[in-house]
């Protein structure tokens, strides 16, 4: 099967973790993806420079150590300041309390990812999200709302709540 789509995958600085990067390399794969993978500990510099350099459609990041929320936004940042405009997902265990997913997803929404994959149906919802960018293109991609719980309405702004 010849690729139909050329796909970055990383994880963020903070995680160590490989398997979940084996995993989703050989799901991208059987999705049509030719797949660059970064591994575990992945410096934001090379992932921008694996952007610039080898220009793939899809940027898939994956963390499972909990604290990938921070490293997303890091990440995506970095990105932007050097004008690499990418389709960029980001999801797995991106918060240490699952209670948290649904701010955490808004957050890195409006920072800029083109889709935030967390909690049972992640997987679900990521061959979705492949299916139609190999039909329409991946920045066609339009996330669902995000329902957050009023006692979890806080607004995050850079490192600040307000």
């Amino acid at each position: 099967m010849s690729a139909s789509f050329r796909c970055l995958l990383s994880t963020v600085e903070s995680d160590s973790h490989i398997w979940n990067l084996v995993y989703l390399q050989k799901l991208l794969e059987e999705n049509g993806a030719a797949v660059r993978n970064l591994g575990s500990c992945t410096p934001v510099d090379s992932v921008t420079q694996g952007v610039a350099e080898w220009q793939p459609d899809l940027l898939v990041v994956s963390s499972v150590n909990g604290h990938g929320h921070h490293g997303a936004r890091v990440l995506l940042s970095a990105l932007h300041e050097q004008g690499l405009a990418i389709p960029c997902v980001v999801g797995g265990k991106l918060t240490t309390a699952e209670s948290d997913n649904a701010r955490v997803r808004r957050d890195l929404l409006a920072h800029g990812y083109t889709e935030v994959f967390t909690g049972d149906d992640s997987i679900d919802r990521f061959r979705e999200f492949l299916r139609l960018g190999l039909s329409e293109g991946f920045s066609r991609w339009q996330p669902d709302a995000v329902v957050v719980p009023p006692w979890d309405a806080t607004e995050t702004v850079g490192a600040e709540v307000r």
